[in-house]
């Protein structure tokens, strides 16, 4: 007598389940991708109750035509707050504001953004330094270059934390502690460009923003006080520490001119077409 299989007599069915059918992607579920964003300043040089202090990148989400939309608003770009409208909606940490950000760390982000939202060649108009001829040109945004920062053994500087940079004026001997720029001293900078100020916003109104303190004391009339009436001496050293401090972000290509023949690493231009590109 032939004997029955275990699964015969336990009642399984041993035919194969039907394999489930993949889900489908419902677009009212769909969220824009996101990507991980390298920080020049690694993290040095925010207050340390900011999200990006100590931290190497950020999380930005892909734009989308919202922001394309965003970009061409005309009453946003004559506000100059288009971009601002941009950087919020991508970043995805709610808490940071774009206008806190160091400069470095902007120019990265926006450059990554117009990298995966159009391709990473950019065509630009560049002029010749030398004679002024317009050329085109062709930049790589896929490897962009960082630059500067502070070294260990600056003797001039140190990095003391919490966003600050501390050094001695070599005239009066006063001990300084000062910020870097970040994204709202950029724009006013540039708000006073386009309203033609930028002679009365020159470096001393600058230096009104960005020094936190003066042999310990906090207080604006004190620091305005000082920066009034600051001796060349001391301006000439906070401006080469501020250039030492600060890391920047340069994409550049090898210009060859065409009429002058003149060859000279220029810098890709940051113009308000940077996000349309020539279609």
């Amino acid at each position: 007598k032939k004997k029955k299989r275990n699964s015969d007599r336990l009642g399984i069915d041993n035919k194969a389940e039907p394999a489930e059918a993949p889900p489908t992607m419902s677009p009212l579920n769909f969220v824009a991708p996101t990507e991980l964003v390298d920080l020049p300043s690694k993290g040095m040089g925010y207050p340390e109750d900011h999200p990006l202090n100590g931290k190497e990148y950020i999380e930005i989400r892909y734009m989308t035509a919202k922001d394309e939309d965003t970009l061409s608003n005309q009453s946003l770009l004559k506000k100059g707050i288009a971009l601002e409208r941009v950087l919020e909606n991508i970043i995805i940490d709610a808490n940071i504001s774009p206008l806190s950000l160091l400069v470095c760390d902007r120019n990265a982000i926006v450059i990554q953004a117009r990298a995966t939202a159009y391709g990473a060649d950019y065509d630009a108009v560049v002029n010749c330094p030398k004679c002024a001829t317009k050329n085109q040109m062709c930049f790589d945004l896929r490897a962009p270059k960082v630059e500067g920062g502070l070294e260990e053994d600056d003797p001039d500087v140190k990095y003391i934390g919490d966003g600050l940079f501390e050094t001695k004026m070599p005239g009066t001997k006063f001990t300084v502690k000062f910020r870097l720029a970040n994204g709202e001293d950029e724009n006013r900078i540039m708000e006073m460009a386009v309203s033609g100020k930028t002679v009365d916003f020159g470096a001393v109104e600058q230096y009104k923003k960005m020094i936190k303190s003066i042999e310990g004391f906090t207080e604006q009339e004190v620091i305005h006080s000082y920066v009034d009436n600051m001796i060349v001496t001391d301006a000439s050293h906070l401006k080469k520490c501020l250039k030492g401090c600060t890391t920047s972000i340069r994409v550049t290509e090898t210009l060859v001119c065409k009429n002058c023949s003149n060859e000279q690493e220029v810098d890709v231009p940051f113009g308000t077409d940077f996000f349309w590109p020539n279609l």
